[in-house]
């Protein structure tokens, strides 16, 4: 039976042989991840933005000013039976000045208005803003004007439809950055594994011809793999936790102080930039493994 300590040696000897290219390779994992790592935070915090922006996407409708009490209750009653509608507030035309007064206070357009040319509106919020365009249809009929006794209907539409065209944009453009550092990553591990291999081939003939086995010649070079992208991604984090401490961080206590928003990957309640680092360790030996598996059942035969 073969000890540990054989692999570990045989491993750290082709390291040596190979230096230059593993010493590479770990860099090259250290800086992919590292990239993955810090877009992963970038990623986490913009999306906690856009949901406490989505989270504040409602529709106001206002009402006509002749509309009857009757009416009024009959389309309250109706958006409260839609499941897409969440919280409904009522605003009287008396609570819209009120409103309006505190908000322009000490303003001179206050001295300009005459009696009260508010209207009444209920405040709609939405259990999935993104049905906010469908929710606001439902106050048209079928020739495109405003059902009885509603005067309009805002949602900020093209507001609206941008915000979900840029959360889709970014998601997609981190994707692709990411797939592609990951397989760059996957082609200079591979290269790496395989040099190894091309450097010993003599030796692994010999070691076949005397019966070893296959997993006996490949274990060393999993060793390797698995070796380089775990120290790279260790390298990785600490990266990571340098730039996190003296630069993320203060960003998001500048988002936290101007925005409200907590729920951020450090300073976020589910400290989520813990699970970033340990994901970036395991997922660095595992790439290293799964480099060294493509390596090896290309360049060792069974």
């Amino acid at each position: 039976m073969v000890r540990p300590r054989y692999f570990f040696s045989e491993t750290f000897t082709s390291f040596k042989k190979n230096f230059l290219m593993g010493f590479t390779a770990i860099t090259t994992v250290a800086i992919t991840l590292f990239i993955v790592g810090f877009f992963a935070v970038l990623v986490f915090d913009i999306q906690s933005i856009i949901n406490s922006i989505r989270g504040q996407v409602e529709l106001a409708v206002y009402l006509k000013d002749n509309i009857t009490p009757e009416l009024n209750d009959y389309i309250k009653d109706e958006i409260s039976s839609w499941e897409e509608t969440g919280n409904i507030i009522y605003i009287s035309k008396e609570q819209a000045l009120e409103r309006f007064k505190e908000q322009n206070e000490g303003s001179d357009i206050l001295k300009e208005i005459q009696g009260n040319p508010l209207p009444a509106s209920f405040e709609i919020t939405l259990n999935d803003p993104e049905k906010v365009e469908l929710v606001a249809l439902r106050f048209m009929d079928k020739d495109g004007n405003y059902i009885e006794g509603i005067d309009d209907v805002v949602y900020g539409q093209s507001y609206v439809n941008k915000l979900f065209s840029i959360t889709a944009i970014i998601g997609t453009i981190v994707l692709l950055i990411i797939i592609v550092l990951l397989l760059a990553t996957i082609v200079l591990i591979f290269n790496t594994i395989r040099l190894s291999i091309y450097a010993r081939r003599k030796e692994i003939e010999v070691m076949k011809l005397v019966g070893a086995s296959n997993w006996f010649v490949r274990v060393p070079f999993l060793f390797e793999g698995f070796f380089e992208g775990f120290i790279g991604s260790l390298l990785a984090s600490i990266m990571l936790y340098i730039m996190g401490k003296f630069l993320l961080i203060k960003g998001e206590r500048v988002i936290v102080e101007t925005m409200r928003i907590k729920d951020l990957a450090i300073l976020g309640s589910l400290n989520i930039i813990v699970y970033i680092y340990a994901g970036m360790i395991i997922f660095g030996g595992l790439l290293g493994i799964i480099s060294s598996v493509i390596a090896l059942r290309r360049y060792v035969k069974t």
